[in-house]
């Protein structure tokens, strides 16, 4: 049985520790050592109060339909022994939920319980919650009480879960579904009471719904139009008390597959001449459909024939030559045409290839190539050599001479006057173009005869053309700057010389002159660079001549061509300087709430046009402090002691940039900054805030302990009690003599399992054979502090770090 059932053992238990308190156990001098170390041990319990909880129902019935934030129950509570409530706070939930607060102290003494922002709660799930709370006086062991919480099902209508809105995760429904047919079935949460009325909001919709909420197709079946289709409804529920929900619908009507590949026409009859070359288009076949693939399926073997899978075209494989192939006269095809992903899908067509006789040997020219070479300067409508040709059927009188077009590359260079081939356009050889081709042009020359069909022949024609160095070098005037501390070897820029000769810009630099140049040139790079020492001091720009001279532009190597071209380059005068600060080290004195400059920084640089710029580089702890310019500035500090403390000297390194034409240079200061903490009295204002209600927030506090092994606590243990043995066969060896008295007794502090207890210490008196005097104990400690006795008033000296007491 507890302690708060039990007040008279209570009462009883603190009169024996008073009793015990008002006369102090003794200990007689001249006992043995073992019984010298043994402890009378008086106790005082500490008052132990009752908590007093009343008003907790047995069972509270709810319906699933309240909200967060509705109260649940009420209670008080009290504690016996104090003026301040107990501290009551739910333990634990079964099953475990986080639908109920913490109980809310409503003051005087009454606990309210209400339910969580998360609370959902459903009958059909859990019926029944069993809530313990556990309720404590400030001195008091904690006590567990229950509340019953039966959850009953709400009367009300509720659809059934569904898509968030509509179009999503739609019901699929086959095209060919039967007029009528079900294809949704409306599933309610909670069906209300009474009769339940079904209906689409959307009538214009095909769809219809029984009075058990079954969705049914059209009555007329799905069109094809409304293939792939997808409709959305909304379906009102209604029960007979006027209550009524929502749920959204979206059918997908699933398109099925029909045969569609059809011919327009069911054969096809084309002629062909004899002389067609392989792999010509001779007819094409087209079929409606979609995914629409073709091939011969003729019985008899049609290796003179193919078909384009995709496209229908029907080609020739070889030559037609009735003279080697007598049956090609006439073929008979008979082509299909299927859907590659519905091969049952097809249509065929019969198509009819007559091959006709005709007139296959064209004229005869020699040379069959033509091969040449002419300087590009050759002037437009220069014969070239042509070729002479002639027909074994019509002679050489009734032949055409034409250039193929797309034959001639580049283009339209060469034309033909007659049967005499000449130049048509100007010969260049200054391009990229030219160069890939080899200098090269190209042409085809087509002879045809009068024949029937007619017939003809082709002569390559192969023009090589030779460079000529027509163009001077060409160089614009430029201006360059170079800073005066440039070394040997520095890059000042590149002429920027063209020649308009292929090889384009093939070209020689050198300056005039460059004997007593501070400057060299790239000799084909045209690359200028430092070579001596500049000095803006004493000359700030330099002109020179730069000599351009063209090579490799043509067939002679002696007619290349040259020019001059004039260049400026100023030399710039740089900073070389870093700044200066005076003095390069400072010292300043703060207050921690101060809003003025901490120093100012007195820095300068020798270049009147560059800007010095300020950055704290280095012992910025935690970011208190930064640059506005010249002036240093600090952030709030921050001197709390159970959170972030800020140091109280700071030793800040400036880094002083200045800004002027690179290179940049940079100098430090040193900061050194003593703050004191300070604090602003701020005026009590009364303010009225609105308690918000939150979710507890569970706190996890580690607690270190040290817990050593049990073979070291019984070491320590032994060691310990034959030390204090030594000890006192030491005291009892020097003070046996003296005269027998009671002398002040040290009060010694331990703590078993929580509770405090005082231990006395006593003399009681020696048995040794032939000694009847007593001797009072010694004890050599030094106390550091004087209180006084809660319970008897008695005043005593105590050891703040060994916790030991004396009686004064």
């Amino acid at each position: 049985m507890s302690l708060a059932t039990q007040p008279g053992n209570l009462r009883r238990q603190r009169h024996r520790t008073q009793a015990g308190l008002e006369r102090p156990c003794k200990m007689e001098p001249g006992w043995p050592l073992p019984l010298t170390l043994l402890l009378s041990i008086c106790t005082i319990d500490p008052a132990i109060g009752d908590v007093v909880i009343e008003g907790i129902p047995d069972t509270v019935v709810l319906e699933d339909s309240l909200t967060p934030g509705t109260t649940v129950a009420n209670f008080t509570g009290n504690c016996t022994d104090s003026s301040d409530p107990p501290a009551v706070n739910l333990k634990t939930t079964s099953p475990t939920t986080s639908f109920f607060n913490q109980p809310n102290f409503v003051p005087p003494d009454i606990y309210e319980v209400s339910l969580s922002p998360s609370a959902a709660l459903d009958a059909r799930r859990v019926n029944q919650y069993v809530l313990t709370f556990s309720a404590s006086c400030p001195s008091d062991t904690p006590v567990e009480v229950k509340l019953f919480i039966r959850v009953i099902a709400a009367d009300r209508l509720e659809c059934g879960s569904g898509p968030e809105y509509i179009g999503e995760k739609p019901v699929g429904v086959s095209e060919d579904v039967g007029p009528g047919e079900f294809i949704y079935q409306i599933v309610l949460k909670r069906e209300g009471r009474g009769n339940l009325t079904f209906s689409i909001e959307n009538a214009s919709l095909p769809f219809t719904i029984t009075g058990d909420g079954r969705v049914l197709a059209p009555a007329m079946g799905f069109s094809r139009e409304q293939a792939g289709k997808t409709f959305s409804m909304v379906i009102v529920v209604t029960d007979s008390g006027g209550r009524s929900c929502r749920r959204t619908l979206a059918v997908k009507v699933l398109p099925v597959y029909q045969k569609q590949v059809n011919f327009t026409e069911s054969s096809l009859a084309i002629s062909v001449s004899e002389n067609t070359i392989p792999l010509q288009p001779i007819v094409r076949v087209n079929a409606s459909g979609e995914n629409v693939l073709y091939r011969i399926i003729s019985s008899l073997p049609t290796r003179h024939f193919t078909i384009g899978p995709d496209t229908g075209i029907i080609r020739n494989t070889y030559d037609l030559n009735l003279r080697r192939y007598p049956d090609l006269t006439e073929t008979l095809l008979t082509v299909e045409a299927y859907n590659m992903l519905h091969p049952t899908d097809k249509a065929t067509i019969t198509v009819n290839i007559t091959v006709k006789r005709q007139n296959l040997q064209g004229p005869l020219c020699t040379p069959a190539v033509i091969v040449t070479e002419i300087p590009e300067t050759t002037p437009i409508g220069t014969p070239l050599p042509s070729p002479s040709c002639n027909d074994v059927e019509s002679g050489s009188d009734r032949l055409h001479y034409e250039i193929m077009e797309g034959s001639q590359s580049p283009p339209y260079s060469f034309q033909m006057r007659h049967s005499e081939l000449q130049v048509n356009t100007t010969l260049d050889c200054d391009s990229e173009a030219m160069a890939s081709l080899n200098f090269q042009y190209q042409a085809t020359i087509l002879v045809t005869d009068d024949g029937s069909p007619p017939q003809n022949t082709t002569v390559q024609v192969l023009v090589t053309v030779s460079r000529v160095n027509e163009y001077d070098p060409e160089c614009s005037r430029q201006f360059f700057s170079v800073p005066e501390n440039a070394a040997f070897g520095y890059f000042i820029g590149s002429i920027n010389g063209t020649d308009r000769d292929y090889p384009f810009n093939n070209i020689i630099y050198s300056i005039l002159g460059s004997e007593d140049s501070v400057f060299y040139i790239g000799r084909h790079s045209g690359e200028l660079y430092v070579l001596g020492p500049l000095d803006y001091e004493k000359q700030k720009s330099y002109h020179l001549v730069i000599h351009l001279r063209d090579f490799d532009n043509g067939v002679n190597p002696e007619s290349s061509k040259t020019s001059l071209c004039n260049i400026t380059i100023n030399v710039q005068d740089i900073n070389d300087e870093p700044p200066v600060c005076n003095p390069p080290f400072y010292q300043s004195f703060i207050l921690s709430t101060s809003t003025m400059c901490v120093t100012n920084l007195q820095c300068t640089e020798k270049n009147e046009r560059s800007e010095l710029a300020y950055r704290i580089v280095g012992g910025n702890t935690n970011g208190r402090f930064r640059m506005n310019g010249n002036c240093m500035l600090h952030n709030t500090f921050s001197y709390d002691r159970s959170g972030i403390f800020d140091p109280l000297t700071f030793e800040l390194l400036v880094e002083v940039t200045d800004g002027g034409s690179t290179p940049r240079f940079s100098s430090t200061a040193t900061v050194l900054v003593y703050v004191t903490p300070w604090t602003k009295t701020v005026p009590t204002t009364t303010t009225t805030t609105t308690t918000v209600p939150k979710e507890p927030i569970t706190l996890h506090r580690t607690l270190r302990y040290w817990a050593p092994d049990p073979w070291f606590v019984v070491v320590l243990t032994l060691t310990g009690a034959l030390l204090l043995s030594a000890l006192g066969l030491l005291f009892w060896r020097l003070c046996w003599r003296k005269a027998p008295g009671e002398t002040s007794q040290p009060l010694l502090q331990n703590k078993d399992k929580g509770v405090e207890r005082n231990y006395v210490t006593t003399e009681e008196p020696s048995k040794e054979k032939g000694k009847d005097s007593t001797e009072p104990l010694s004890l050599q400690r030094q106390f550091d502090g004087r209180a006084q006795d809660p319970v008897t008033g008695q005043y005593y000296l105590f050891d703040s770090s060994t916790g030991a007491r004396r009686w004064v």
